[in-house]
């Protein structure tokens, strides 16, 4: 019953986001990146993100300010039932991966690995990764954080593994709603910026 009702809202505002015109959706997708890149949590040097599909709230503006910044910007890679995150520089390091989703090529370091090094050389504790901010999609939210992903699970099993990060959800505001059919795995979100507001959750 859980995973229908799940099923069924997903497939509701899939339809609202993909019937979103163009020009309209490059307004709101403006207005959320300025919101983001204001964000205290976005101004320590490391953010944790995603590349958005063409019908999600958009990133794209947002990873090209990061990218100009020389911000140290991980990306997702999905393998099999896991998800890993790997340091970019640029759209130049992306490539279409699993579920048509842009994903850090082959040969771009982990965050396992570039938080092992920072640690071998002294330039910064592990935890500079472990608790970096990270960018969260998603299909609804509740303004007390609730999350209903793709289905697929994979920010939920990264998230339980990897729970120091502070999680900003990316949503236009017809994603926010009163409640979610919520399970025992699913993970909530800290805060969730929209083109109207930044939601603090509770």
């Amino acid at each position: 019953m859980l995973e229908k009702q799940k099923a069924e809202l997903r497939n509701t505002i899939r339809q609202q986001l993909k019937a979103l015109p163009e020009k309209e959706k490059e307004v709101l997708d403006r207005e959320i990146a300025k919101r983001v890149l204001e964000l205290a949590e976005i101004g320590n040097g490391i953010v944790f993100a995603y590349a958005s599909l063409r019908w999600e709230a958009g990133t794209g503006k947002i990873l090209e300010e990061l990218w100009k910044e020389k911000r140290s910007v991980f990306l997702p890679r999905v393998s099999g039932e896991t998800m890993e995150f790997f340091l970019t520089g640029s759209k130049k390091d992306l490539t279409e991966g699993a579920f048509h989703i842009l994903e850090p090529k082959a040969g771009c370091r982990s965050a396992d690995e570039s938080a092992a090094e920072a640690t071998k050389t002294g330039v910064r504790s592990s935890a500079w990764i472990s608790s970096a901010p990270i960018l969260i999609p998603g299909m609804a939210f509740t303004e007390h954080g609730s999350r209903l992903g793709k289905g697929g699970g994979y920010y939920d099993r990264y998230l339980e593994k990897n729970r120091d990060h502070k999680t900003i959800a990316l949503a236009y505001e017809f994603q926010i709603i009163k409640e979610l059919p919520a399970g025992p795995l699913d993970q909530n979100v800290d805060m969730i910026v929209t083109e109207r507001r930044v939601i603090r959750c509770t």
